[in-house]
């Protein structure tokens, strides 16, 4: 498995964690305690700086599951929405004791699990972008591995990027090219990058590269012939 095939996998395995955490302080916040029961309630004191009930506080009154009239004294607001006297709300409590009751959470997209959630999904939607591309790639090896034209091509030149740089070694690619009988046009085929310098290995100048009948533009460039030195991996971008 390539560098590309683990940093893919972490990327997968970060993202659901995140959304396993994301679960569990959502699961928390609608069950705030161990017997959690949600009831609809209303308003029975408006808390709006204009309403002389203001310095009271919220008073929320609701039904328990057993009929009991329960009333909640919050000294602020647990709600960003605007509050007004009558209004339906939803109420957590504890079944056991239904004096411990809270408003239940309004989810929002400032929410830490709502966050935990995005960046989880955006990591998985990351991974399965990558999955997709490596998948059609390889359906592409595949493919004209089982239906590809054999060419030879002659090598044109092995070059370094220096831009580019893995453990210290810079990348090498071989460029090779190919006159089509056919169409009379000249065609230039480049290889993945390599973290070694494949120059002495290429000593026949010819190089053997499958591509699809009648479009040379794809092709697949086979570096299975060559050997790289000892503890120096294949490397792609």
């Amino acid at each position: 498995m390539d560098k590309l095939e683990h940093a893919k996998y972490i990327i997968l395995t970060i993202g659901l964690f995140l959304l396993l955490i994301a679960s569990i302080l959502f699961y928390q916040s609608q069950h705030p305690f161990k017997d959690s029961q949600e009831a609809s309630g209303h308003i029975v004191q408006p808390s709006s700086p204009q309403d002389n009930a203001f310095k009271q506080g919220l008073i929320v009154s609701f039904k328990t599951l057993w009929n009991q009239e329960i009333e909640l004294h919050l000294s602020s607001p647990q709600s960003t929405q605007p509050l007004q006297n009558g209004q339906s709300i939803a109420v957590i409590y504890s079944e056991s004791e239904p004096g411990r009751a809270i408003l239940k959470p309004t989810p929002s997209f400032t929410s830490p699990f709502s966050i935990l959630a995005d960046l989880g999904s955006a990591l998985i939607l990351c991974f399965i972008l990558i999955h997709l591309k490596d998948f059609k790639k390889q359906r592409k090896v595949r493919y004209l591995q089982n239906h590809g034209v054999e060419i030879k091509t002659v090598l044109r030149s092995v070059e370094i990027n220096p831009e580019h740089e893995c453990k210290g070694k810079k990348p090498y690619r071989i460029y090779t090219e190919w006159l089509n009988p056919n169409a009379t046009a000249l065609h230039i085929f480049k290889s993945d990058y390599l973290l070694f310098d494949p120059s002495d290995m290429l000593e026949d100048k010819e190089v053997t590269i499958l591509i699809k009948k009648d479009n040379p533009s794809e092709y697949y460039f086979d570096l299975s012939f060559l050997t790289p030195p000892e503890k120096a991996p294949n490397f792609k971008w």
